[in-house]
């Protein structure tokens, strides 16, 4: 028998540890598996935040404004003033996110609109409210990257029913914010932001410590500032086959939801005099209406693009 000092200890297999020596780390099957509760609880929580200042943006900007008129004015300004700057921002993201990966630009994005949320909270001018729309559409495409997640964690076979999944959970959200943003509203006009805002944090807190990366580095493409032309990006979708009528069908089914969203509360407040917990909690049905088509609708996508 070999002296105790001179005895080689051998290590007890215990598998590939995990990081940290946590524990067996998962293989790629696995982290696929568990990644996907970890993007819905992401986009339910983001889609929460968001439906949480519906009820009250409009009679917050009503504050600043002296008629009907020139509240709808500016209501509409300050909502067109994030689109305009998520049309161009978005496929910047994007293609950042081919390039460093998923995670880091849903942290951005969370970041955006966390102070997008607080900076609402606290103007004392219409400007602010626009600059700060513009500054958080140019900076958020979670919804976009968090489909491009799905992507990648899901086989083209199993596809159709992880984006329906996903559009369940911006359905849920997008029920329960607004009556959320109702019943705080009611209480303060203010309050529904600083809560958005905080949600948005905890948002980023779950995505920096428990949201795992999806697109790995042999995976990644360098980024080409020419690809993220958005001019570029919608001739693009003319160039896949079958896709085309789609887009159209599914541009102009969104189109109308959202104009229905957007005049909602300024045709109850001037129609009928209602507040921000009426509009909550009424819009709730006409939301949950629009939020199961929506699921439908991103499963029908998700199967034409395995298709293709």
């Amino acid at each position: 028998m070999e002296p105790l000092d001179r005895r080689v200890r051998r290590p007890i297999p215990r598998g590939d540890a995990g990081p940290l020596g946590s524990g067996p780390a998962l293989g790629p099957r696995a982290r696929r598996t568990a990644a996907m509760p970890f993007i819905m609880a992401t986009v339910l929580i983001d889609m929460i935040a968001v439906g949480l200042i519906i009820p009250v943006l409009a009679p917050l900007i009503g504050t600043f404004t002296a008629s009907q008129s020139e509240q709808a004015f500016w209501y509409g300004v300050i909502t067109i003033a994030f689109g305009v700057a998520n049309f161009f921002g978005s496929p910047i993201l994007g293609r950042l996110s081919d390039r460093y990966g998923r995670r880091p630009v849903l942290l951005i994005g969370f970041s955006g609109l966390a102070l997008s949320f607080f900076v609402t909270g606290l103007a004392t001018a219409l400007w602010m409210l626009v600059a700060v729309r513009l500054f958080s559409g140019a900076m958020q495409a979670n919804i976009a990257v968090a489909n491009a997640y799905v992507a990648d964690i899901t086989q083209p076979e199993h596809r159709a029913k992880a984006f329906g999944q996903l559009g369940a959970m911006l359905g849920m959200g997008f029920i329960l914010g607004p009556v959320l943003g109702g019943l705080l509203g009611g209480i303060d006009l203010h309050l529904p932001f600083f809560v958005a805002g905080g949600l948005a944090c905890l948002n980023w807190l779950y995505g920096y410590f428990v949201l795992p990366e999806s697109l790995p580095p042999d995976r990644r493409q360098p980024f080409v500032l020419r690809e993220a032309n958005p001019v570029n990006s919608l001739r693009g979708l003319t160039e896949l086959k079958g896709v085309g009528s789609l887009v159209v069908v599914i541009a102009l089914s969104g189109l109308a939801q959202f104009m229905t969203h957007t005049a909602w509360v300024l045709y109850t407040t001037f129609k009928f005099g209602w507040g921000a917990t009426q509009n909550g909690w009424v819009g709730r049905s006409a939301r949950s209406q629009s939020s199961i088509i929506g699921t439908t609708r991103a499963s029908s996508s998700a199967r034409a693009s395995t298709r293709v």
